[in-house]
């Protein structure tokens, strides 16, 4: 369970009070960005179920693409079925790395802008 707290805890530590407040004394941004926490929370756990959902259904889909690859007894047919399943496999990869993207190198991102510069 720790560990599944850690990972879906990257955007909330950036907007959490005590983190805004020590980058940005005097600021009151702990204030007035704190909500930020609650949002980005589910938020994140929303996509990784969603990540998960979208594998699940592309492996099904998959398998059953191949079934067709396999059955498949004219040409036109079975270049249709492969064309199909490379499309599935590219839309899978992409919207997993696009999940990826949002939740693990969008906060670093955003967290590079936010923090103050050490000099």
């Amino acid at each position: 369970m720790n560990a599944i707290s850690k990972l879906l805890s990257t955007w909330s530590s950036l907007f959490d009070k005590e983190t805004l407040d020590k980058n940005f004394p005097g600021q009151g941004y702990g204030d007035k960005f704190s909500w930020l926490v609650q949002v980005f929370e589910p938020i994140s756990i929303v996509l990784y179920v969603l990540m998960g959902l979208v594998a699940a259904a592309g492996a099904i889909y998959a398998i059953y693409l191949g079934v067709q690859l396999a059955r498949a007894d004219e040409q036109l047919k079975r270049d249709e079925a492969k064309k199909h399943l490379i499309t599935v496999l590219i839309a899978i990869a992409v919207t997993v790395v696009l999940i990826l993207f949002f939740n693990e190198l969008m906060p670093l991102i955003v967290g590079a802008f936010i923090l103050p510069a050490k000099a």
